[in-house]
């Protein structure tokens, strides 16, 4: 069984890397993203959930958002500071904190971006506790621009683990990998249904295959 303490440990250890924090620091926003902010109007502040280095975070920020980014680990929290540093601050916050605990009110955000986050969480209880967080603070009539992993095609070097949906990485570390259609029926489930395409493929990575899920779900209400 695997310890969770020090699987823990190990996956902050990666995350917090100097090596780590540079790589993401460095990375571009994908395109995808910034075609969907072009046709976004901005009616309200955003989250950047999982913020990593900052790449979504700024582009948020350009394009007028005021942002909440938010990341479970320091080193990211620290990299998004200092690649947003020029904002105002009363346009910029970054907080150390949890997918499965956001810290905002009920309703605070008219747009969500929640990309390569998901899938972290080490089991399906933490997994399901992200989805309702995601719900919770997003205002009725707000978007999720979401992209996961899923179980559609599994890295041969992934083990199952304990749980439902639960696999290990060949350190031990848990991830949560679910079929597409159990990901977006969690999200109706609270609300939230998907506008237009949504995408699936595989990206061979270098640390393997991993398949992709990757749309935008809207929160029911006016």
């Amino acid at each position: 069984m695997t310890d969770a303490t020090t699987a823990t440990g190990r996956a902050a250890a990666y995350w917090n890397s100097p090596e780590t924090v540079t790589e993401f620091r460095s990375l571009d926003v994908q395109p995808y993203l910034t075609d969907l902010l072009a046709r976004t109007p901005v009616d309200g502040p955003a989250l950047d959930l999982g913020c990593g280095g900052g790449r979504n975070t700024l582009a948020l920020l350009e394009r007028g958002f005021d942002v909440l980014a938010v990341d479970l680990h320091q080193g990211m929290v620290d990299a998004t500071r200092a690649r947003t540093a020029a904002y105002p601050p009363a346009r910029i916050t970054v907080r150390q904190g949890a997918a499965d605990a956001v810290p905002a009110e009920d309703g605070a955000f008219a747009l969500a971006v929640c990309y390569g986050v998901l899938h972290n969480a080490v089991d399906r209880t933490r997994w399901e506790a992200s989805v309702g967080e995601i719900a919770r603070v997003l205002r009725p009539g707000g978007l999720l621009a979401l992209n996961t992993f899923t179980s559609q095609t599994l890295d041969p070097r992934l083990r199952p683990g304990a749980g439902d949906g639960q696999y290990l990485l060949p350190d031990d570390v848990p991830m949560t990998l679910l079929p597409v259609p159990h990901i977006l029926d969690a999200f109706a489930a609270r609300g939230l249904r998907a506008e237009g395409a949504v995408h699936t493929y595989v990206r061979d990575l270098d640390v393997g295959p991993r398949a992709v899920l990757r749309c935008v779900l809207r929160r029911e209400g006016d």
